[in-house]
């Protein structure tokens, strides 16, 4: 005879507090064991996923058609809620994060696959932080030539450079200022810091507000340059699915809401903010940057001069606020590689040797003069691919479908699953059509990424 309370007790277990738990727990704006309103909860997943793109969807949103932009971004928008949202109503009230959630629901081999895949999408996010503090680092190095009369410096245009001053001997030059804050071992004051970046965001916003004015007020002069719509969805594509992605850090921004009722509700108004945001950001900025020029941009920041005041303002904020959150990054990043292989202690070279892996493959990416919004679609769409879209489906049909094929697996599929008041809103095969078309949607992001690389 089965025992049912054995599996209950067995699955209310405490869970042990990995480092990079313990480090993503801290993104939260709750202070330690303490509950936080809807309000803060809502703040704080926006927070996470409002950040660095902000700086390259503009000129993407000029090139590509503002209503192509708004509709990818509209259909990514809605496809990672409710993937995201999966996450978060099959996570119990006693687990700490999703990691947790799917060794209960997947198995020990899953729960390495999302951490390598967790591991390698922040490995990645580091590399672009250190794309864009040299992106913002330079312009404001240019102005400081200029007023010097030192003449000697290429344009960031100019690619790969090294017979004069160049993005790339800045890029050799603090990398070893940038490789030392990888030595940080306790990541929390720095953590706590970066949330202060918001600042940055909103100094942002009101610098597109500002552009968009004054082009909107000779608006007649620039009719005809305004790309309203094309068939370029790729860029966008790409970029809007690293720009909503929260999949891996949802369990601890949430785990501390006051009700937990309105999870969804708190999440569903976060992507809504968040969609609004980069609607704005990215349609103002493509009208605000009319009838200027830049060659290869990278950011929208390249098409205004290096003595423009107010850019320069706003390259420093921002350069405050990437050069604060740049070893975040690899510190979880690393530590979820580690958990993956070992489970107490972790052996000093292997850590050694992914910090090392990590800083020069920041350094390659920038003297090979990779485009920083390449880097950001490869992540969105080919890295995010298995934590935003496989493993929630598969843990939905798995909690919701697993199988019961004998009395003890109905049971543990009962303990197991948390209880979900929709389970019977829809039939079994309009659910398996709804999350086919979600994959398909992940699946057609990933080829056609790979399609325009190689090309």
């Amino acid at each position: 005879m089965i025992n049912q309370s054995e599996f209950a007790d067995k699955s209310k277990k405490s869970h042990t507090l990995h480092e990079s738990t313990r480090a993503m727990s801290k993104l939260s704006f709750a202070q330690d064991g303490k509950k936080q309103s809807s309000l803060s909860t809502i703040f704080g997943i926006t927070n996470s996923m409002v950040g660095s793109l902000c700086l390259v969807i503009p000129q993407v949103f000029q090139q590509c058609g503002i209503i192509t932009c708004l509709i990818v971004m509209a259909i990514l928008c809605l496809v990672q809620y409710k993937t995201c949202q999966i996450m978060i109503i099959h996570q119990k009230e006693e687990e700490l994060d999703s990691e947790h959630m799917i060794k209960r629901l997947l198995g020990k081999s899953w729960t390495q696959a999302f951490r390598v895949t967790s591991g390698t999408l922040l490995f990645i996010v580091g590399i672009i932080y250190f794309q864009l503090i040299n992106l913002t680092l330079y312009p404001i190095l240019v102005l400081i030539f200029e007023k010097s009369n030192y003449t000697n410096y290429a344009k960031p245009s100019d690619g790969i450079t090294f017979n004069q001053f160049s993005i790339q001997w800045q890029s050799i030059i603090i990398f070893l200022p940038l490789a030392s804050m990888l030595l940080i071992k306790d990541i929390t004051k720095i953590i706590k810091f970066a949330h202060y970046g918001v600042i940055a965001i909103v100094c942002y916003c009101i610098f597109i507000i500002y552009i968009f004015s004054i082009n909107m007020l000779k608006i007649n002069e620039f009719k005809g340059d305004i790309t309203w719509f094309t068939w370029n969805f790729i860029q966008p594509a790409g970029q809007f699915a690293f720009g909503f992605m929260v999949h891996n850090s949802v369990g601890q921004l949430i785990k501390n809401n006051a009700n937990k009722t309105n999870n969804s509700r708190d999440l569903l108004i976060s992507y809504g903010i968040a969609a609004v945001i980069y609607g704005i950001i990215g349609t103002f900025g493509a009208i605000g940057i009319m009838g200027k020029t830049a060659i290869n941009p990278s950011t929208i920041l390249d098409f205004f001069s290096s003595t423009d005041y107010a850019v320069l303002f706003i390259e420093g904020l921002f350069l405050i606020h990437l050069v604060a959150a740049f070893p975040i990054f690899p510190y979880i990043s690393i530590y979820q590689i580690l958990e993956t292989f070992y489970h107490k202690e972790y052996p000093q070279k292997f850590q050694w040797g992914l910090k090392i892996l990590f800083i020069c493959s920041c350094l390659i990416v920038q003297l090979f003069n990779i485009n920083v919004g390449i880097v950001i679609s490869f992540d969105g769409a080919v890295c995010g691919f298995l934590l935003v879209y496989v493993i929630p489906i598969y843990m939905h049909f798995q909690c919701y479908y697993g199988n019961k094929k004998n009395v003890r697996d109905a049971l543990l599929n009962h303990d197991n699953c948390v209880k979900h008041k929709n389970i019977n809103q829809f039939s079994l095969p309009f659910r398996v059509i709804i999350y086919f078309v979600i994959l398909a949607i992940g699946i057609f992001n990933m080829i056609i990424f790979f399609y325009d690389f190689f090309k």
